[in-house]
This record gives structure tokens, C-alpha cells and sequence, in this order.
């Protein structure tokens, strides 16, 4: 008949079918403060267990219904959280690897003395503890890191929906992008809109840095330029914007690079602001190509920093193609700005389908940074 002993918070089991040395065991650790319930076969333990939660268990290697292998290996299964220490009269190394194999703590030999006994129990309640504690903190990261994950996420949808849906064929012309960032959240973004006088505005930024800093100061800057859209002359509106992010850049010591722009879709004529960016090419139908030379400084990199426009005219056929340098990790060729474009994105029939051409590869393989495309095509 089993032995059980009250309830406590260290509560112990002792499995042996020798009943005097069970008994003098149990007695030995309620001496030193533990509540210890006893078995006799592995059917009494099994009782036990299903009734109550134990820190350790002290288990006999022969019992007489089973093996103690074959106990062990049950709790382990449904009572993880329990130590078990196999005992047995046999000094066998075997026997004691298979034990450890198993999922026992220790493999002690009898006869143990009282003091062993409790060093023993103590020992293994420690390691226990700190293998609990292991486990808490496991799940606790865990969850914090799924946290982050579903926020990151969030982020990132939000960062996407932010950006204008591609491609857009109007009366005039139709523009398409690409974007691809390095991290769940990054710092570059694009973005168009009409005015209110038929106009395109066309943007195309890079924060420095990735991740979360990144993308907030991406967000400060798309609300920035777009605030000022009605402000003219367009090198005016990029003053104002980069006065509204001042602070933040200077806070975070991050600098963007932008290729601000407006486009007439009736004439033609393109107005731009190239502030540190110099990725923008002209590409004169499927042959010419020409480089937009008039540039600044990036925004936030140097104070009174004077903005300066530029002027081009996109005949029917004609294409402004504006990039990150995120591209240039997958073609490195574009970094020479001589080099023209390859000559299946320059016959490409659309903006969507040159934007396709150049970002070939870039949600196959994983980027150092980030890669953002902006096609604009006057028809």
C-alpha cells in the first residue's frame, strides 16, 4: 500500500519495492522539511502521479510489475517537470548512461546514507529549478519575440499601405514601382499624386539606416514633402520640408536623400530636386539615355543646406527611371552612371514591365539593403 504523506510545495516520491529502505528514505527527507509519499510498485506510482505534482521522484531501476526504465520514460512524458533520480543496487556504468539516456537526472547506487540522501534531493532540486527557470524564461523571450514579430508586421503593413498602389495609367502616362526592404520595416519609400492642377508629384526617398528608426523618420519625411506640394518653387517646398524634419533627423543623426519632383503630363516638362539622391536616369525611348545633373545635398546632412532645382522634358516614348542604391546590390553595373540600362528594360512595353526587369531577383535572395524602383513613362 502506498504511503502519502500532506501536500507541500517540494513534495517527493520515493518508488521502491524494498518497503524498510522506502520508508527509511521518506523519513530521512521529512526530517529535513520535504513531504515525501511512498510507492511500492510501479502501479501505486502511477496512482500517486495521476493525484498529485512531485519535484522530484526517487525511482527504483527494478520494481516489482515493470521496470523502472519504462516508469521513468512515462513521467517524463506526462510529468516533465519532475526530477527523477534512478536508484538501483547495481554499480553499472551501463545501466547509469541508460538512465541519463532516458531523461533521468542522476543515477545514484545503493545503500545511501541520510546525508547523501539529502544532498541528493537538494542537488537535483536546484538543477530542477534552474531548468524551470530556463524553460520560463524561454517561452517569456518567446513571446515577447512573437510580439515583436506581429508588431514588426503590423509596421510593416501599415508601411506598405502608405505607398501608392502600382501601376497607375493616366491620360498622358503611367508609372509603376517596385519595393523590397532588407528588414520586415526599412527607410525607403516612394510616392505619387496629383495636384490639384493636373500635376504629378513624384517622390522617391532614402533614410539612412534600416529597421524601426528608419521607417519612422521615412514616415516624417513622406508627410514633410507632401505637406509642402503646394508650396512653389519646388526647391522652396524641400526647404520647408526639411525645416518640418530638422529636429527628427537631427535627434536620430540620420540624413535622407530624396528625388523630389513634378511632372506635367501634358507638356511633358519635369521639374526636380535631387537632394543627394543620384539615381535618376532619362531614357530617351529604347536607345538614349541621359543623366539629371543638377543635385544638392542630402536633406539633414548639413545645416542652411541650399536646395536647387533642375529641368528635363519627356517626350511620348520617354522614361524617368529613379532607383535606391539597394538596386545596385543587384546590379552592380548601374553603379558606373554611364552605363546604360539593360537593353531588355529599355525595350520593356510599360512601366511595370522595365520596373520587373531591373528588380529581377530581389525576393529571391536576401538583400543588404533595400531595394526600391520608380518608373514614370509619358505616352
Amino acid at each position: 500500500m502506498a504511503v502519502a504523506g500532506s501536500e507541500g510545495a517540494q513534495r517527493l516520491l520515493v518508488v521502491d519495492d524494498d518497503e524498510p529502505l522506502a520508508k527509511v528514505m521518506a523519513r530521512t527527507l521529512r526530517s529535513r522539511g520535504f513531504e515525501c509519499d511512498v510507492a511500492y510498485s510501479g502501479a501505486e506510482a502511477r496512482a500517486l502521479v495521476a493525484k498529485n505534482e512531485y519535484a522530484v521522484a526517487l525511482l527504483d531501476v527494478k520494481l516489482p510489475d515493470e521496470s523502472g526504465y519504462g516508469l521513468l520514460e512515462e513521467l517524463r512524458a506526462t510529468r516533465p517537470d519532475t526530477a527523477v533520480v534512478m536508484v538501483s543496487g547495481v554499480d553499472d556504468a551501463e545501466l547509469g548512461k541508460a538512465a541519463l539516456e532516458h531523461g533521468a537526472y542522476a543515477y545514484q547506487v545503493k545503500p545511501v546514507g541520510a546525508t547523501q540522501l539529502y544532498l541528493l534531493v537538494v542537488n537535483n532540486l536546484r538543477r530542477r529549478n534552474l531548468e524551470l527557470d530556463h524553460r520560463a524564461n524561454v517561452d517569456r523571450l518567446e513571446g515577447m519575440v512573437q510580439h515583436t514579430t506581429t508588431q514588426m508586421r503590423r509596421a510593416a503593413e501599415l508601411q506598405a499601405s502608405m505607398m501608392p498602389a502600382s501601376p497607375l495609367r493616366d491620360v498622358g502616362f503611367e508609372i509603376a514601382a517596385h519595393f523590397t526592404a532588407a528588414r520586415e520595416i526599412s527607410g525607403d519609400f516612394y510616392d505619387w499624386y496629383r495636384t490639384g492642377n493636373g500635376r504629378l508629384v513624384l517622390t522617391l526617398g532614402d533614410v539612412m539606416g534600416k529597421g524601426l528608426q528608419a521607417s519612422l523618420m521615412m514616415a516624417t519625411a513622406r508627410a514633410a514633402l507632401r505637406g509642402a506640394a503646394a508650396v512653389s518653387p519646388l526647391e522652396a517646398g524641400v526647404t520647408q520640408a526639411a525645416a518640418v524634419m530638422s529636429a527628427a533627423l537631427e535627434v536620430n543623426n540620420a540624413y535622407v536623400t530624396a528625388f523630389h519632383s513634378m511632372f506635367d503630363p501634358g507638356t511633358g516638362e519635369l521639374e526636380y530636386v535631387d537632394a543627394g539622391h543620384g539615381h535618376a536616369r532619362l531614357l530617351r525611348g529604347s536607345k538614349g539615355q541621359e543623366l539629371l545633373a543638377v543635385r544638392s545635398a542630402p536633406i539633414g546632412m548639413l545645416p542652411d543646406t541650399k536646395f536647387v532645382s533642375g529641368k528635363a522634358t519627356l517626350a511620348q516614348g520617354d522614361s524617368l527611371v529613379v532607383f535606391s542604391d539597394g538596386l545596385l546590390d543587384l546590379r552592380p553595373d548601374l553603379a558606373t552612371k554611364e552605363v546604360q540600362l539593360p537593353a531588355e528594360a529599355r525595350r520593356a512595353a510599360s512601366a511595370q514591365e522595365m520596373v520587373d526587369v531591373l528588380v529581377q531577383g530581389a525576393k529571391d535572395r536576401q538583400l543588404f539593403d533595400d531595394v526600391t524602383v520608380v518608373v514614370l513613362k509619358r505616352l
